[in-house]
């Protein structure tokens, strides 16, 4: 009899303006414009290679439906990162600076209010470090409310019993 492969996610790393595991501050994103989190250290050691992303936001006083904002995962080994943006938590310098970063999603605009819209997916990651990218392809500024971002992405490792 073959065994039975579970889904059991883990602890997830967070990216947030405040209390996440890693800083990340896209308060007040204007439109064309990006803001990269913090890198984190995914570690050398042995640790799952999928993960379940989230992101989430809400949008400022002006909505526009159908307008979007990109997700991209950074990464890098710790010498060659993706661009040349930086590990911090930083403004993205220009939208050029996200041609050699994996697009993994991206949040629609889908109503014309200031509540929270989110998307999620699922990724591999075989690299070391990673940090979000969100890149506001709106016409408008989004919330200035810290707690209106974020993004998780949860461990979810098989395991065979």
């Amino acid at each position: 009899m073959p065994n039975k492969i579970y889904f059991v996610p883990e602890t997830a790393v967070t990216w947030r303006d405040t209390g996440g595991t890693e800083l990340f501050t896209a308060t007040s994103l204007g439109a064309a414009a990006g803001r990269q989190g913090a890198h984190h250290d995914f570690g050398i050691t042995a640790h799952a290679r999928r993960y379940a992303w989230r992101a989430f936001l809400k949008p400022g006083a002006t909505r526009v439906v159908g307008e979007v904002v990109r997700i991209y995962l950074k990464t890098s080994d710790g010498t060659h990162p993706d661009n040349d943006d930086g590990t911090g938590d930083i403004a993205v310098s220009a939208e050029d600076k996200l041609r050699n970063v994996a697009q993994i999603g991206s949040i629609v605009i889908d109503e014309n209010a200031a509540v929270e819209m989110a998307a999620s997916g699922d990724l591999e990651l075989s690299h070391r470090y990673g940090a979000p990218i969100f890149w506001n392809a709106t016409a408008n500024s989004l919330s200035a409310t810290a707690a209106d971002f974020g993004f998780d992405m949860t461990p979810v490792p098989d395991e065979i019993q």
